[in-house]
């Protein structure tokens, strides 16, 4: 729970942006403050001295507090953000959202969540109401189904000719100039196959549903691990079981059938599967093949603390820092909001780790 003179101190910058003060009007005592907020003066004191120290109020003994005019610009502003992102309930997600409202509130921000579900006439609806409120940013998380281009595009022009900021978060739309936040997906794969590779796995296969950023990324770093373990890459290895929308919750067993399918007619040791939702589906088939993992086969994920929250396993795999990527995400629509951008930052990626299960063995001789 926040301290009392960081609600304190909160709320007064709030009403500051929000033109209650104008420049030139005095602020109330802190007597008078401390009557309003049912506060110790001692505690007002406090917000008042780091609102000074940060620029927003000037002091004078004789005449009063007033807001500082190199502030005043800002007022009448709305302080609002909205956060689109695929699903709300997710853990995933919902650790981006804390990160990020984590870093707004601080600043006197408030941040609208909104779950798109990866529709993209529910996303345009949802863009179009954050422009009617106002908001001064948006963290997108990007829809990257087939035929996105035009329909990002034109969202993505609504919003700048509005004034509105914006920062991608998890995933990159190419040919754009938006700055983004994301996880290191090629390391992070790279690691992630060398673990199989260390423990003697050759036959490893790569699925993935889609082409979106992320996947893709993975696949790179998928691919240069084994090149640079001296093993010559074959196009077998990457395994496209391609679905009409990036999450198939809704096709879920189709899916699995097509999985079981697709796996009666390879050959291997180890599985890399790009996300969680894919590793669910492996799972799922590889108990009606009767492959036990990992005695018949090795298993290694993105996602897999969610994964493992999901189907009580403990499976190897890469864990990224959404709690983290929100928080930049927001740091730096902060930044793009306040004016002072530091351009030279364009993309910043954070630093996954890898979750150690019991789903990787080394292949029997």
């Amino acid at each position: 729970m926040a301290s009392k003179y960081t609600v304190i101190k909160t709320d007064i910058k709030r009403r500051l942006t929000m033109g209650e003060w104008v420049e030139g009007h005095r602020l109330p005592t802190s007597r008078e403050f401390s009557q309003y907020y049912n506060s110790s003066v001692n505690t007002v004191e406090k917000a008042i001295k780091e609102l000074e120290q940060e620029g927003w109020l000037i002091r004078d003994g004789r005449r009063g507090t007033f807001m500082d005019k190199r502030k005043a610009t800002h007022a009448g502003r709305t302080h609002l953000v909205a956060a689109f992102v695929m699903g709300i309930e997710n853990p995933l997600w919902s650790a981006a959202l804390r990160g990020a409202e984590d870093a707004l509130y601080k600043q006197g921000y408030h941040l609208l969540i909104s779950s798109d579900d990866r529709n993209y006439e529910k996303l345009e609806i949802l863009v179009r109401g954050a422009v009617d409120r106002k908001v001064e940013g948006v963290i997108l998380s990007p829809i990257m189904s087939p035929g996105y281009e035009e329909i990002n595009n034109r969202l993505i022009s609504l919003l700048q000719d509005n004034g509105i900021k914006i920062v991608f978060l998890d995933r990159i739309v190419s040919n754009t100039e938006i700055p983004y936040v994301t996880s290191d997906n090629m390391e992070g794969a790279y690691n992630l196959t060398k673990l199989l590779l260390d423990q003697g796995h050759r036959r490893i296969l790569f699925i993935r549903n889609t082409n979106v950023s992320t996947m893709n990324e993975r696949l790179f770093g998928f691919k240069q691990a084994i090149m640079d373990y001296g093993i010559e890459y074959s196009d077998e290895f990457d395994v496209l079981i391609s679905t009409e929308s990036e999450d198939f919750s809704n096709d879920f067993e189709a899916y699995c059938n097509l999985f079981e399918q697709k796996m009666r007619q390879k050959s291997f040791t180890a599985i890399f599967t790009a996300n969680d939702l894919i590793a669910e589906a492996a799972i799922r088939s590889f108990e009606k093949l009767n492959y036990r993992i990992p005695e018949d086969v090795s298993l290694v994920t993105y996602d897999a603390e969610n994964l493992n929250r999901k189907v009580y396993r403990n499976i190897t795999g890469v864990s990224q820092p959404f709690y983290e990527m929100g928080h930049c995400a927001a740091k730096k629509l902060l930044s793009m909001m306040e004016g002072d951008d530091d351009h030279h930052h364009f993309g910043q990626v954070c630093k996954s780790t890898i979750y150690l299960g019991e789903s990787v063995i080394p292949v029997s001789n």
